[in-house]
């Protein structure tokens, strides 16, 4: 079942050891300020959700747990607004995306300033799947 417009469903969401290891282990690496993203490309076997992510904000830089959960509140949010061209892209060339988002600043950035870095990440996972 394919979810239209601008949701952030469970099955879009990165959960399983497995893949998240897996990525660790042999995925490709993009760096944009304030992310850090590994990311992988495979074959879609379904048609449900042509992208699985998973989002980190490091304990170090935040102490409390509530400044990480309200950043990565606001990253699922930008990432569900921006999402669309990202799944017309792997729509287009038949994969799936597991990618594992890393917030790297060290401070709290504005909602605005994420959302225009979240397009221009998600622009150059376009670029990468270009390739592909």
């Amino acid at each position: 079942m394919r979810a239209e417009g601008q949701t952030f469903s469970k099955e879009e969401r990165l959960k399983s050891r497995k893949l998240i290891n897996n990525l660790f282990d042999c995925g490709k690496i993009i760096h944009h300020h304030p992310f850090k993203v590994l990311y992988q490309v495979t074959k879609n076997e379904n048609n449900n959700f042509p992208a699985k992510i998973a989002i980190s904000v490091s304990k170090k830089n935040f102490k409390r747990a509530v400044d990480r959960n309200y950043i990565k509140r606001k990253i699922k949010e930008t990432y569900r607004q921006n999402k669309q061209s990202l799944y017309k892209e792997l729509d287009k060339i038949n994969r799936k995306l597991y990618f594992f988002v890393i917030y790297t600043a060290k401070h709290d950035i504005d909602y605005l300033t994420l959302n225009s870095e979240m397009k221009l990440l998600i622009q150059k996972l376009n670029d990468k799947l270009n390739q592909f």
